[in-house]
């Protein structure tokens, strides 16, 4: 069965009939067929497995930041719906979750759905939406791989998609990327299925026309980046399937730029207008001078590096030369479409590494070609050779699994949220407070249940503010001002302010501590010891 597996090389229009290679080995000549659609399942099944290990873990073993501002967010709305809870908890937990909208909550509305429909708030049912996700958009890698390539070659390339230990953190987080990846995946497919019809059916070609610019317009919703891949696949198709001489002759380009546009344009123009346009002033224009800096690059380069090591970067970047022709332009596409994303949110970037998310689903459908030519050579070696290069596939898998699922137990602490709490109840009610936390007190938040009226900023902070072009802090002026009115101050975060010794000055000289315990200490700014 492994010799069958790994002698399959051919791409879909080249190659004989599926049972050849196997007929080939001696094997019978439909059991290649059940062995690799049974390894299919298996590949599958172990990806969403993984996912879900550790369900039940606080979220905080990934991007905390995100995943706890989505829990609140979805807390909030299933207090909404939930009009038989007491009404003191049920107005405190709406008002803890209503953030500013960085883009549509749909993942949030419907993890707090179904928390209302189960009658209990359960933010693990997050992680089960999210790995969903991340299988769908599997299947549709593996659908757009088998047009373009062998079975075994997209077996492959799903496998690394599902198995990579970056991919399997990131994609179970409590977050809209992973449904992102998946809404971007199902629009590749819908566009090449476009782009083989243009020639054909005039039905067949409307068909797919509207069923990529629906995907893609959902794509773009769930987050607005995913618009640099779709917009970047769209381009790819119209210039080389349509042309210039023909794009003003042919509605289906435009009837799909509509639609991939207009809910996005709608929800962020005429709902958000104000937000979106501060938020894009201040993360892409005022920090476009890094684009002329090689420590972006680097940054950038070292960032990916780390998540899945340059020589699978490149050899996703030689598959891409190697596609057929046809799918090509929607490879190069997308690979545009990742480049322009970097180069719009440059901080982001070199930072944050869940913005490369979809990086993980574009070098497992791009190495296919390159997976294939492999595959093709190995046919034609001894037997030995391939049960050998089976065996190092499988120890791949296995390693990559068990990488992720170690990332995943080291990752938790269930502790956490019990010593937030204890936080939390440490705070007086009723009383207002500054706060130096972690994670924009979303923990503190969460669980916890109280929110800070002001945020001192940590040193990442006032490093990005430095980048962003703001001069030095001036730490008496600023303390007098965020601490007026105030009647403590929260700190959580030591290391930060290990790293800012002057305000470390400020509070221990001049502020008495009203109660300190595990992780925490809270000062007294109603009776100072003296004046700062």
């Amino acid at each position: 069965m492994v010799k069958a597996t790994l002698s399959e090389g051919a791409g879909p229009s080249e190659m004989a009939p599926e049972s050849s290679p196997a007929t080939a080995v001696g094997a019978h000549p439909g059991r290649a067929s059940y062995f690799l659609r049974g390894t299919l399942a298996l590949v599958f099944l172990l990806g969403f497995g993984i996912r879900l290990y550790g369900l039940k873990n606080p979220p905080l073993d990934f991007n905390a930041v995100v995943q706890l501002r989505s829990a609140l967010i979805a807390r909030g709305i299933y207090y909404r719906l939930d009009t038989s809870a007491d009404p003191v908890l049920r107005q405190q937990a709406i008002g803890l979750g209503t953030l500013d909208p960085l883009e549509p909550s749909i993942l949030e509305s419907i993890v707090g759905f179904t928390d209302w429909v189960v009658g209990a708030e359960n933010l693990w049912v997050s992680r089960i939406y999210t790995a969903l996700f991340w299988v769908v958009g599997g299947i549709a890698l593996f659908a757009l791989a088998r047009r373009m390539a062998s079975f075994s070659a997209s077996l492959l390339g799903v496998a690394f998609y599902l198995f990579l230990p970056f991919g399997v953190v990131a994609s179970r987080s409590f977050q809209p990327d992973p449904g992102m990846v998946m809404w971007i995946l199902l629009s590749a497919y819908a566009f090449y299925r476009w782009s083989e019809a243009l020639d054909g059916p005039r039905r067949q070609a409307w068909t797919w026309c509207l069923l990529a610019g629906v995907l893609g317009g959902i794509a773009i919703l769930v987050k607005v980046v995913a618009g640099f891949f779709i917009m970047g696949m769209l381009a790819g198709v119209v210039l080389y399937r349509v042309g210039l001489r023909r794009l003003f002759k042919l509605p289906y380009p435009w009837v799909t730029a509509f639609l991939t546009l207009a809910p996005s344009f709608f929800y962020y123009i005429f709902t958000h207008g104000s937000n979106s346009a501060s938020y894009f002033t201040f993360w892409t224009l005022s920090f476009a001078h890094m684009l002329l800096t090689s420590k972006f690059y680097s940054s950038w380069l070292g960032m990916v590096n780390s998540l899945m090591g340059l020589t699978t970067f490149m050899a996703a970047l030689i598959g891409v030369l190697l596609a057929r022709k046809t799918v090509k332009p929607l490879l190069i596409g997308l690979w545009a479409g990742y480049g322009l994303f970097g180069l719009a949110w440059p901080y982001q970037y070199s930072t944050h590494d869940y913005y490369h998310l979809p990086l993980v689903a574009l070098v497992g459908l791009s190495i296919v070609p390159l997976l294939d030519i492999v595959l093709r050579g190995l046919k034609e070696t001894h037997v030995i050779w391939r049960v050998a290069a089976a065996a190092i596939f499988v120890f791949a898998s296995g390693y990559s699994l068990w990488v992720a699922r170690s990332q995943i137990y080291v990752g938790n602490n269930p502790s956490d949220p019990i010593a937030w709490r204890g936080v939390g109840e440490a705070i007086p009610p009723n009383s207002s407070f500054v706060a130096l936390t972690g994670d924009y007190g979303y923990r503190l938040m969460y669980y916890g249940w109280r929110a800070p009226n002001a945020y001192w900023p940590g040193q990442d902070t006032l490093d990005m503010q430095q980048v962003h072009g703001n001069s030095p802090l001036d730490y008496p002026s600023y303390f007098a001002s965020m601490s007026n009115g105030k009647d403590y101050f929260l700190v959580t975060a030591f290391s930060a302010l290990d790293q800012q010794p002057q305000l470390k000055s400020i509070l221990y000289e001049h502020y008495p501590i009203y109660k300190q315990g595990d992780g925490y200490i809270l000062f007294d700014l109603k009776h100072p010891l003296s004046s700062p």
